[in-house]
């Protein structure tokens, strides 16, 4: 039952945001599950940085920076790194109200940043970086 719900299709008329990830990446494919295992409610709909669909989504960004982090689409924006953990928290059930309390404290922006500088650089001596 649990490895069925990782391969389940996303309903289209269900998603709000978009997680563009790369696919090739061990950790970064963790973190999609992850995600998903969270998003009871499927808001969000994965897409590796080697779809076609991300180049689409990410148009304007040089292919250096969609390779940087990943990117969460939501309502027109895009954030990435620290940032784009928050908002994709703010969209997960579990995470409400999250990008507003960011919001209002400079230091939890901070310390997300410093977070994910940290997971980046364990992606890189994974070699997950391309």
């Amino acid at each position: 039952m649990f490895a069925t719900f990782f391969r389940a299709e996303w309903p289209v008329g269900a998603v709000d945001a978009v997680l563009i990830y790369d696919g090739g990446c061990g950790l970064c494919a963790f973190g999609k599950n992850l995600v998903k295992a969270l998003d009871w409610r499927r808001r969000i709909r994965p897409v590796p940085l080697k779809d076609p669909e991300s180049a689409r989504l990410l148009a304007g960004m040089e292919e250096a920076q969609r390779w940087s982090s990943f990117h969460f689409v939501a309502d027109g924006k895009t954030a990435c790194r620290g940032e784009g953990v928050l908002e994709l928290l703010g969209v997960l059930p579990i995470g409400r109200g999250i990008p507003r309390l960011a919001a209002a404290m400079p230091a939890l922006r901070r310390m997300t940043e410093r977070g994910y500088g940290w997971m980046s650089a364990l992606r890189d001596s994974l070699a997950c970086a391309v």
